[in-house]
Parts: C-alpha cells; structure tokens; sequence
C-alpha cells in the first residue's frame, strides 16, 4: 500500500497506539525524516491515543526510536491532540521476574520500586509530552497483553498469563479499560 497524500485525505483520524505503537504513531506525525522518510501525518491525524508506550528514552536499540522522538522540539504537534494512558496495579517487587526486568529495562535502577501494567512503568507511560496532551491512570488493575490468550504467553511471562487467566485481569484491549479511555475520543 502506500500513504495517501493531503490533497487526497477525505478527513483527519484518530490514531491509537499499544505499546510501541505509541512512539510509533508519534513518529508518524513528526515533520523530521525518520528512517529517509518524512511522513508529516500530523496533516492527517487529530488525536493520539497511546496505550502502555514507553515515551522515556533508555540506552540500546530497543529505545532508539523513542529518544528519536522525544527530540521533537515541543513534543505532539500542536493541531494534534494526545492522550497517554497507563495501566498500573501490577508491582516490580510481586509480579514476576519478567515485570521486574522489564521495568529496569524502561527506567534503569531496581526494577522492584515501580508499579505498572507489567511492561512498561506508569512513569513511562505517561511521559509524552505536548501542549495537548492528556495523561490518564486507568482504575484498578490493567496488565500490558492477555498473556494467556495466546500461545506461548505462560512462557513468556508466566506470572502475567497466570494473574491475568485466574484473576482475569483486563488488558488495555478489555471492555472495561476500553471503556475508561474512549470518551476522550468523543470531546
């Protein structure tokens, strides 16, 4: 496929973003040339949802994306408005080895002192930044994935796929989180 120019647009969109498809979407309404490509989508799109993205910059590959992005002078564009969303109820210090590993691997020092979905830190999850960009915690215990709806999900992350099938934990993607964000969507 390929990406519509602006003449050709019939409107502007909302786009949400799981995981690192947060930093990617905001990637996408950059005006700088990300990768040979300057793809300027902040002509196309009104709003940005981001659903447990990392959005603080850490040291390797795996964050050279983000720390791209988080140069973007004022952060979103300003036609653009941004709602960062975390998750959070799922402790470094009591949700598995996985979460706590994860955890230093978004915000460095011991992962045991942050609370989020079991991926990404509420911290990070909340650090986008733009004139307007909302930022909300959802209520009561949300987890990154349904690891145990897919295979190999107990591997993976064997305490998040058991908390999330015996105590059915939501995931960003369950009714009730869904329910919790969408609004915004509407004002």
């Amino acid at each position: 496929g390929r990406i519509p120019s602006v003449d050709e647009a019939k409107g502007r969109v909302a786009i949400i973003g799981h995981s690192a498809g947060g930093w990617i979407g905001r990637v996408y309404l950059s005006q700088r040339d990300y990768g040979g490509r300057v793809y300027n989508g902040s002509e196309l799109v009104h709003s940005i949802v981001t659903l447990g993205s990392p959005h603080i910059g850490a040291p390797g590959p795996a964050f050279s994306g983000v720390n791209w992005i988080n140069r973007e002078k004022h952060g979103l564009p300003e036609n653009v408005r941004g709602l960062a969303v975390a998750g959070k109820g799922l402790l470094g210090k009591s949700s598995g080895q996985f979460t706590k590993n994860a955890y230093e691997f978004c915000l460095g020092g011991d992962g045991t002192s942050y609370d989020g979905d079991g991926v990404t830190p509420v911290e990070s999850s909340l650090a986008m930044e733009g004139a307007n960009c909302g930022k909300m915690v959802l209520e009561g215990t949300v987890t990154h994935f349904p690891w145990s709806d897919v295979f190999g999900g107990d591997l993976f992350a064997p305490d998040l796929a058991r908390l999330h099938k015996e105590q059915k934990i939501p995931w960003y993607g369950s009714q009730e989180a869904v329910d919790q964000w969408i609004g915004w969507l509407k004002v």
